[in-house]
């Protein structure tokens, strides 16, 4: 695990300009391989949240009662700018063949009506949906052989070209860049799919204190970055893939993570390649390591730990449970020995 500094200033000025692109504009209304077969009488109407109506991925209220749905989403820049990032309740990124990354995103609070670009699975995605119970998964295709590993995983398929008329081929990029699912059109349609649950992450709305003061941070793959800048005045990191900011193309405006979990995972060769013959990664999420937590300006150096695919993540800070920021959480599941650096 290396740890050095870097600069990431023009970060700022870039988002300054994307903010104007949003204020100014209104919502928009390489492994594509084989298809998968009483109203309150009570004189004060204060309203009190219970921690059951608080939703367990965002530590905020909603969602609770939704389907889960994993969408594998692209990260290429032609990709660029994705759908729906920004309601996404969790984000993960994942290495996948030649170096380069793609996201698994997590919906529940939000159903947008357009998602994307998906794109194909991989096997790292099945371990990683594990201790959502059973969620649904939307995708485009996989490779031949990893067809029956999908099949047998504990999902509920959602996948382009078995999935009705939810799905939809954009004008604005080129194919196979451009094709977005309508989660709120596929929700009503799913039987058997998990609504959301524990997945070990512990939340506090009260300011962190006693980490380090962190402006940026970018973790390097050999062919990604995705990296963040901490933007006081919206109380979020700016997302920055690639070193430019990532942006929603649904609102033109920019992605805020209110955490960033910079998680350090051992990483080998599967048994699958792409058409090019390069392997695809074998991301190992279950077992415990050292990890990053980027909230409120600050990063904190804690463990992870993951006992069984079908628990959820713990992560500690000497022994107690870290609280994250209510809000959308990036977990960057970063090999050992990659860089990762950070500003100051």
């Amino acid at each position: 695990m290396k740890t050095t500094k870097t600069k990431f200033s023009f970060l700022f000025p870039l988002l300054a300009f994307v903010l104007f692109l949003a204020a100014c504009s209104s919502s928009d209304s390489s492994q594509e391989d084989q298809p998968a077969t009483g109203e309150d009488s009570s004189q004060e109407q204060e309203v009190t949240e219970t921690t059951s109506s608080l939703n367990p991925f965002t530590g905020e209220a909603g969602g609770v009662e939704n389907p889960v749905i994993v969408v594998k989403i692209d990260n290429v820049n032609p990709a660029r700018p994705q759908w729906g990032l920004s309601e996404a309740d969790i984000v993960f990124v994942e290495q996948v063949e030649a170096g380069l990354t793609r996201l698994a995103a997590v919906y529940a609070t939000n159903l947008p009506q357009k998602v994307g670009p998906v794109r194909s699975a991989r096997i790292s995605d099945l371990e990683i949906m594990e201790q959502f119970g059973t969620p649904a998964f939307a995708y485009s295709g996989a490779q031949k052989a990893l067809l029956p590993e999908i099949a047998a995983a504990n999902i509920v398929e959602l996948a382009h070209g078995t999935s009705g008329g939810v799905y939809n081929r954009e004008t604005t990029k080129p194919a196979p860049h451009n094709l977005t699912i309508n989660l709120s059109q596929a929700a009503p349609t799913l039987v058997g799919v998990s609504t959301p649950k524990d997945i070990g992450l512990v939340f506090d709305e009260t300011v962190a204190t006693g980490g380090t003061v962190t402006s940026t941070f970018n973790a390097k793959w050999p062919a990604s970055r995705v990296g963040a800048e901490w933007d006081s005045v919206n109380n979020g990191w700016v997302i920055a893939l690639d070193s430019a900011p990532a942006l929603d193309a649904n609102t033109n405006a920019p992605i805020f993570a209110n955490n960033v979990v910079i998680q350090y995972v051992n990483q080998g060769d599967s048994i699958y390649k792409d058409s090019g013959g390069n392997f695809t990664p074998l991301i190992e999420t279950v077992g415990s390591g050292n990890a990053v937590v980027l909230r409120d300006g600050q990063r904190f150096e804690v463990n992870w730990s993951r006992p069984m695919a079908s628990s959820g993540t713990s992560y500690t800070l000497a022994g107690t449970p870290f609280a994250f920021a209510p809000g959308q959480t990036w977990v960057l599941f970063v090999p050992t020995t990659y860089d990762v650096t950070f500003e100051p």
